[in-house]
């Protein structure tokens, strides 16, 4: 029952809310037993009394007051249940309602305005007093002594213990609308979430709402965006496993029917024997550079690659495939030309980076028509070195340039990199990645591409 939310959240409102009546209600009586306000019944009772005492006396001749102080001290020394004093100016006690008690230890009593307070006697007591002057020019002090603390508690629990109690009650009720309503807002995002993770553990991608508190906002907004990742991930495993299929079926195809031929003895004369083996051979040497371009592949996504990092000029490196590439883009027309300034050094693998740019430049030239121009630009940046490959082929359609560093992707044979069976752009970019750097491509169709590579010192 406790492990739900809902129930948490309405036992942890209700223990708040006990607990802030219950120090309240403590604070509140200490307040009261303790500070001078809670006396002032007392001393508004004795202001009372007093005030008629004096104009009752004062409609009285002069030679009556004496015999009436007396009588209206213990008139009223008995309606209010008090103690009542007749002092002299000096403090001397002339008449006391309480006789034989303990003197109270009163402050002076000076001036002729009222005036009121508390003192101890000697037993320990607290009593309030109020003081008047009177006709006759004397002090009528009224004393009430007050009950002891426990009597006190009691009074106040007698008084304040309801309307608390009425309170908690109404708390705790509004404590389990707003647990309800609360648990409503927080717990249904959560079962959206838990309901699409179950059906993404079954392979069903359902985007959760983004609603309810900021946290599972967020919450449900990782998990959206994890959920695609995964589904990405599983629709690119599946295409990758099935283009690995078809890229060696063809191959293991061919294979399999000269190996047959040989076999049956319908590839009879030395010639188609030999044919049929430098087939065999041509296709097992293709399954090889494709496992060992997936392996190598495999690698670098793992980040398991052995990189060669060493200090390099990048220059002498886009140099030395720009010279390779010469031969192949004077046969082919095309102007092929370099453009490097600044410092182009850096730590790397000399090899990894000459495959990225072989790949880039072989892809730019097998995709430009003659009279067109392939240049490479190298230059320092504020974060890097900048490469871009530039060329004036007829460009990459749109709808095929955000997919040519996936893998397997044929869009664009020449973009996908030829016979490494779509895998050479993705490689690319994955050594790019390796070093830190990052690869992007650009085209406008009919007019070129531009491959920028951009690598960190």
């Amino acid at each position: 029952m406790f492990a739900s939310l809902r129930s948490r959240l309405f036992l942890t409102y209700l223990a708040v809310i006990l607990a802030t009546l219950t120090v309240a209600a403590l604070a509140l009586a200490i307040f009261l037993i303790g500070n001078p306000l809670f006396y002032r019944q007392w001393y508004a009772q004795q202001g009372i009394a007093l005030q008629i005492m004096q104009r009752r006396l004062a409609s009285r001749p002069p030679e009556q007051w004496q015999t009436a102080l007396k009588r209206e001290s213990d008139r009223l020394a008995e309606v209010l249940d008090a103690r009542v004093l007749v002092l002299a100016r000096d403090g001397k006690v002339h008449y006391d309602t309480a006789h034989g008690a303990h003197p109270l230890p009163l402050p002076p009593l000076e001036g002729i305005l009222p005036q009121r307070g508390h003192v101890r006697d000697a037993e320990g007591h607290t009593w309030v007093y109020s003081a008047r002057m009177m006709p006759g020019n004397v002090w009528v002090v009224v004393a009430h002594r007050l009950p002891s603390r426990l009597r006190l508690l009691l009074f106040t629990a007698r008084e304040w213990l309801l309307p608390l109690t009425e309170a908690g009650l109404l708390a705790i009720l509004m404590a389990l609308v707003l647990a309800w309503w609360l648990s409503q807002w927080v717990v249904h995002p959560l079962r959206h979430t838990a309901e699409a993770a179950r059906a993404l553990a079954k392979g069903q991608y359902q985007p959760v709402p983004e609603k309810g508190p900021r946290e599972t906002r967020v919450l449900a907004r990782a998990f959206n965006d994890m959920a695609r990742r995964v589904e990405a991930s599983q629709r690119s495993q599946r295409e990758f496993v099935a283009n690995v299929s078809h890229e060696l079926k063809t191959p293991l195809t061919s294979i399999q029917g000269f190996a047959q031929a040989i076999i049956d003895g319908t590839a009879r004369s030395p010639e188609a024997a030999r044919k049929a083996a430098e087939v065999i051979t041509a296709e097992a040497a293709r399954m090889h550079r494709l496992v060992v371009t997936l392996l190598d592949l495999a690698r670098l996504d793992a980040g398991t690659a052995d990189l060669q990092r060493e200090p390099l000029d990048l220059a002498v490196l886009l140099q030395s495939v720009l010279t390779r590439f010469q031969p192949q883009a004077q046969q082919a027309q095309i102007h092929l030309a370099l453009e490097s300034e600044g410092d182009l050094t850096l730590r790397g693998d000399a090899d990894r980076l000459a495959q990225v740019f072989t790949n880039l430049l072989d892809n730019a030239l097998k995709h430009t028509p003659p009279g067109g121009e392939v240049r490479l630009q190298a230059s320092r940046t504020a974060s890097g070195i900048e490469v871009r490959v530039e060329d004036t082929g007829s460009g990459i359609p749109p709808e095929v340039l955000p997919h040519i560093f996936e893998r397997f992707y044929r869009g664009d044979k020449a973009r996908s990199g030829g016979e490494n069976a779509g895998l050479g752009l993705a490689i690319a970019g994955e050594i790019v990645r390796a070093h830190g750097g990052d690869i992007t491509a650009h085209s406008i169709p009919g007019k070129g591409s531009v491959f920028v590579v951009k690598l960190r010192p």
